[in-house]
């Protein structure tokens, strides 16, 4: 297959690595640079822009199975959850090396114990649905509820950075790989003295004073309510003193570890014997986990934790005596599927025995070379993809090479993809002109439509009364994830609900797809948007506002044919509402059922 034309090249490369449509002013520069480095520039420039990050971390949050609240059935809003979403956006965008990016997400507190920002990225660990145990008032229940936090804790860390399904190890060895009970254990041992926690975002010496003050504050505050004292009230109340910033994310309860079991059949009433912090012995050599223990210890500065997170993950990151090797074709295999729909190994989440063997092993273990020879930088790896002849290929169908390779697994074409829903309605939003580009910081609250938001025993209700603002125009991943009450739009196009690890989405194509696009409110509302847009640049002409709309909307002009049947089209929406509406607001309804197809 041929090389792709350079106008449809940079809306594909565009797409994949911001996520968003290339502007026409930048598809007309593209396609008229005569430099023979100009796709190199081109992919450049996209990989420093800012949106690469946005891009690409979500598709590490799908990974995370980042929400914004715990789902479950009381499914409490996680407000503060968010910072760990902004640590990988801007790990992305820095290029922090992988290794370092995996050891700060199992745990940052304890390398960094001298920057409070470091804890955030062990919001992986707790980004999975949970069960408040406060509430829980059985101890049994407790303990089966800490158990299968345990368990997320371990098959997340294992699907995500190793692809492999360690949490069918819980009950019994594994049944394929060799992955026996007691390994799994072991591994749990680490995170048993550790737990969710709303950890302080500033220095604990500085954070110990505003608990103080606030706790004088309280006291005062209390004080006057029993003098009933109206006004000492309305001063106390209007001179609160600030909230301790906080981050939803994970911390250890002291440094000695608690008692650890391998529990039979995954029971916990039945503890079979003792087991100590381990790692999978089918991917140790040459040193034991004691060792690395030891040297955490040794390199640590804190006495209120045990450091067997940081042993895990240097174990996991060593390339030499630990997984490594197989951390690093995990992630370059998930850069692959992410620029070309599927990984080299198609089973992204899992590299057992049962798991897709790769289509090109000596490509993927190249890669992983690479990406570890130029210390652990994914930028480069990307760059090595894109610019290799098979990202570039024609999506055109051959016959011929279809029947030799039916599936498409030597890459003789460029498989055409759906863009994802998060693509979708940023996309929108773009071509309307009214995307807020506004980075970071807490997640904002769509308006759901009453009718999604189902009756349920809530902790905290979605709000009936949200309204579409310039807050609400934000990229989709700053978007709140209520586990709960999933919004429709991404749900009816397979974003996924967090409630696992995903390693890769499914694709469908059903009706109420094509419902969504015609009923949804915030569809029409980036349709009236993109309609203003529209007579704004391109005047009253019907013609200039048609090959506006297309090529914002889809980086071309429109064929004699497509301008001719749009032409029909605004005449017959015209006229069926000019007995209603009038000469000016047909037309201008009109152009918006245009805009919104």
């Amino acid at each position: 297959m041929g090389q792709i034309d350079r106008r449809r090249l940079i809306r594909r490369i565009t797409f994949d690595l911001i996520g968003l449509p290339p502007q026409p002013k930048d598809v007309s520069a593209f396609v008229a640079d005569p430099d023979p480095r100009a796709y190199e520039k081109l992919v450049d420039r996209l990989i420093a822009s800012p949106h690469f990050g946005e891009r690409w971390g979500r598709h590490w949050l799908d990974l995370a199975r980042f929400a914004d609240s715990d789902g479950q059935e009381s499914d409490q809003d996680r407000p503060t959850a968010y910072h760990y979403r902004d640590f990988v956006i801007r790990a992305i965008n820095d290029d922090m090396p992988y290794n370092e990016f995996v050891k700060m997400q199992i745990a940052g507190d304890e390398y960094d114990s001298a920057n409070p920002l470091a804890a955030v990225a062990t919001g992986f660990l707790t980004a999975g649905t949970h069960a408040n145990l406060d509430s829980v008032p059985m101890e049994e229940e407790k303990i089966r509820e800490r158990y299968n936090e345990l368990d997320d804790m371990v098959s997340t860390t294992g699907a995500a950075f190793l692809g492999l399904s360690l949490g069918c190890a819980r009950c019994h060895d594994h049944k394929y790989d060799p992955i026996p009970t007691r390994d799994y254990y072991r591994l749990v041992s680490a995170f048993t003295t550790s737990k969710r926690a709303e950890v302080p975002l500033i220095p604990r010496a500085e954070a110990d004073k505003l608990k103080a003050a606030e706790g004088e504050w309280k006291a005062r505050l209390d004080e006057a309510k029993k003098a009933k004292s109206a006004v000492a009230i309305k001063d106390l109340e209007g001179a609160r003193p600030p909230m301790v910033p906080s981050a939803y994310c994970l911390a250890d309860s002291g440094s000695k570890p608690k008692e650890s079991w391998l529990l039979e059949r995954g029971d916990f009433h039945r503890q079979t014997e003792r087991v100590e912090l381990g790692f999978l012995t089918a991917l140790s050599r040459n040193r034991s986990a004691a060792a690395y223990w030891t040297d955490a210890k040794a390199r640590g500065a804190r006495t209120d934790t045990t450091y067997q997170r940081r042993a895990l993950a240097e174990w996991m990151t060593d390339t030499r005596s630990g997984a490594g090797a197989l951390l690093a074709r995990v992630i370059v295999n998930r850069l692959w599927q992410g620029h070309f729909g599927e990984g080299l190994v198609r089973t992204v989440n899992d590299f057992g025995l049962r798991g897709d063997a790769p289509s090109h092993p000596a490509l993927l273990e190249w890669l992983a070379s690479e990406l570890v020879r130029g210390g652990w930088k994914l930028k480069p790896i990307h760059r090595l993809i894109l610019l290799s002849t098979a990202y570039r290929r024609d999506t055109g169908y051959s016959a011929k090479s279809s029947k030799i390779d039916p599936e498409n697994r030597l890459l003789w074409r460029r498989k055409p993809r759906r863009i994802e829903s998060e693509v979708f309605r940023d996309t929108m939003l773009a071509a309307a002109g009214t995307l807020n580009t506004q980075m970071y910081g807490p997640a904002f609250k769509p308006p759901i439509p009453p009718e999604a938001i189902q009756a349920r025993n809530l902790k905290d209700s979605y709000p009936a009364d949200a309204r579409d603002t310039p807050e609400t125009r934000r990229r989709t991943v700053y978007m709140f994830h209520k586990r709960v009450v999933q919004y429709p739009l991404l749900q009816a196009f397979d974003s996924p609900d967090a409630s696992a690890s995903c390693g890769r989405r499914g694709v469908t194509t059903v009706s109420p797809q094509a419902l969504a696009i015609l009923n949804e409110p915030f569809i029409r509302l980036r349709a009236h948007e993109f309609a203003g847009r529209l007579q704004v640049e391109a005047g009253s002409s019907p013609a200039g506002q048609i090959a506006l709309a297309y090529q914002l909307a889809l980086g071309r002009g429109p064929t004699a044919i497509e301008s001719g049947r749009v032409l029909q089209f605004l005449k017959s929406q015209r006229a069926a509402r000019l007995g209603t509406y009038g000469e000016e607001a047909s037309s201008r309804l009109a152009l918006i059922d245009f805009a919104q197809v």
